[in-house]
């Protein structure tokens, strides 16, 4: 069985998709595909929390790292 998502990201080449983690703070890394190659984006753990329509309970947003800030 594939593990729900609880994390969405924001900005960068992984807008929107939806991923799991497993940590509350710091950076993680996002697979993510960019023409056809695989990719790990780094993107940053908020204390943001939003409603997406597959979940009832709120997905914790990650902003891209490389983003200024």
């Amino acid at each position: 069985m594939k593990p729900r998502p609880n994390a969405i990201c924001l900005g960068g080449p992984c807008d929107g998709r939806l991923t799991r983690i497993h940590q509350d703070v710091g950076i993680v890394q996002v697979p993510c595909e960019s023409s056809g190659r695989p990719l790990s984006i780094a993107y940053r753990i908020t204390s943001r929390r939003v409603h997406h329509p597959s979940s009832e309970v709120p997905f914790t947003v990650l902003t891209w790292a490389d983003a200024a800030p």
